[in-house]
């Protein structure tokens, strides 16, 4: 059978829950710094009493269990005070992501109901306008600034001790994943996923090196399912974090050699420019103890250059927002570049989970031969808010159907293949075609459009738009270019707009997309 299973994480029952992270850590280790972001120091007794201060302001703004309150910011010490208010509130965060449009943002606020937004002052311009194209009011505060968040968070009452148990089975997040429907859906993702997946860290003995006396640097945004992961990885263990909103090799190197970073998490296009910045300034190595990896593939050069760069461990992980963060690890053991078959697999499942990979038909296939992914996980998510349709597609008698393609060796190794989803893989940023052709489709000369992804050294992926353009009409790549960013983020806009006379298409009409790719696949005369 195709089948991956990890060792059993132990009792989920007697796991420790997400929202206890504060107050456990207050009373072991009180000054031991939880967070360091820029000149700030957050101990974690700072993070308990903060946390308990946004409890208490979410009453008295009468936000109630069960509320949607939605953060739009870089990365900031200040989220996780909101994070854990929220869970001993029993309010839910809608991280969003701060790359994304006006229209963008106002459509998921206005999709998850949230009651409240906080916003960075860079982004307090998109929060109006999001805010003016509402159809139900919104309170608005800012982060930082007179009267801001870290204001409210650092004087006054302390609030609530935070509660002895917490209700696992309680949405605490709703974060926004692009849809093949042209729509962000919002996730929900519930204590007890969050809870177990930290728990599956802990006893996988692939990170048994993994301390807390490690230092851990984060530049991944925390609005992604990987960032938040990846920090939350360090408080249950009481490290310290260090987050910063730049992911440029010179401020990942001079913050590592600063804090005495261990252990950091990151896309391969940051890998590749770590590897290009630490040959370009000729200077001494920060002395790391492992590089993460992730939420994009990473050719074996790539790694092989970035190993001996290094000189520390490696390990890959694999997953997705809708199964809490990842599924499988490839541990620093098999980063072994004398064992090329492990190199290319995403390592084996996390403990307490199940992956399989199945036929069209849903039939369990024999190893190595490639089907779809399907995992059965307690952090697979609750549903799509408000798409029950879109939930009962994927989520299939307890188990979740990734969209991805893949097969499993006979050690249980899982291999990537293709993406049975049209999903575009860009510098570590999701993008649907969808979403980007419907944003194309605005222009005034564009007739119809298709979206794919080219392969490229940098971002791993590039977008590429593939244009018919109404008859009669002219217009030039630069052009579409321009128009689209006023409806998508930047990350997705295409990077290359390429015109054809006419798109290929089936009897019905529908776009042959394959027939697309060839266009730049097929080597030319």
């Amino acid at each position: 059978m195709a089948r991956s299973t990890g060792p059993s994480p132990g009792d989920v029952a007697s796991m420790l829950a997400v929202g206890a992270y504060p107050r456990q850590h207050a009373a072991l280790r009180p000054e031991k710094p939880a967070l360091i972001c820029g000149e700030t120091v957050i101990t974690y007794a700072d993070l308990d009493l903060m946390s308990r201060r946004f409890a208490r302001l979410l009453a008295e703004w009468g936000i109630a269990p069960g509320d949607r309150i939605a953060y739009l910011g870089r990365n900031s010490d200040l989220f996780f005070p909101v994070m854990f208010g929220c869970i001993e509130a029993g309010v839910v965060l809608v991280p969003l992501n701060w790359r994304c449009t006006a229209p963008e943002i106002a459509y998921m606020l206005q999709d998850s109901g949230s009651r409240l937004l906080f916003a960075d002052a860079d982004f307090m311009d998109t929060a109006l306008r999001a805010r003016g194209a509402l159809e139900t009011p919104l309170q608005l505060h800012s982060i930082e600034g007179e009267g801001g968040l870290r204001r409210m968070l650092g004087d006054g009452e302390a609030g609530a001790a935070a509660p002895a148990t917490f209700d696992l089975d309680a949405v605490i997040f709703q974060m926004y994943t692009s849809g093949t429907t042209g729509r962000p859906k919002g996730v929900l993702l519930d204590h007890r996923a969050w809870s177990f997946a930290r728990q599956a860290e802990l006893v996988n003995p692939g990170f048994a090196s993994f301390g807390g006396d490690d230092v851990i640097l984060s530049p991944m945004p925390n609005f992604h399912v990987g960032g938040l992961s990846w920090v939350l990885m360090g408080i249950v263990r009481g490290c310290t974090c260090v987050l910063t909103a730049d992911p440029s090799p010179d401020s990942v190197l001079e913050l590592s050699e600063r804090h005495g970073v261990a252990r950091i998490f990151i896309v391969p296009t940051v890998i590749r420019m770590l590897v290009d910045g630490v040959r370009a300034r000729g200077r001494g190595l920060p002395k790391l103890r492992a590089i993460y990896y992730g939420a994009a593939p990473m050719g074996e050069g790539l790694l092989r250059d970035a190993m001996a760069t290094f000189g520390c461990e490696f390990g890959q992980f694999y997953g997705m927002t809708e199964a809490t963060g990842a599924t499988t690890f490839l541990s620093p053991e098999f980063h072994d570049p004398a064992r090329p078959d492990r190199l290319a697999s995403v390592g084996t499942a996390y403990p307490g989970m199940v992956l399989e990979i199945r036929d069209f038909a849903g039939r369990l296939l024999a190893p190595r031969q490639p089907g779809e992914i399907y995992i059965h996980s307690p952090t697979a998510m609750v549903g799509y808010w408000g798409l029950p349709e879109a939930t009962a597609e994927v989520l299939v008698d307890g188990w979740y159907r990734t969209g991805d393609g893949g097969y499993i060796d006979e050690d249980g190794f899982l291999f990537l293949t293709d993406r049975i989803k049209d999903m575009i893989v860009s510098g570590g940023e999701n993008v649907y075609p969808v979403e980007v052709e419907e944003a194309l489709r605005r222009h005034p000369a564009v007739y119809d459009a298709a979206v794919i992804g080219v392969k490229d050294d940098k971002w791993g992926e590039k977008v590429v738009g593939v244009v018919e353009l109404r008859p009669g009409q002219q217009a030039d790549a630069a052009g579409i270019i321009a128009e689209t960013r006023a409806w998508i983020a930047g990350y997705k806009l295409p990077r290359e707009i390429a015109f054809v006379e006419a798109l290929p298409r089936t009897a019905s009409g529908k776009i042959q997309r394959g027939e697309v790719r060839k266009l730049f696949t097929t080597p030319r005369p």
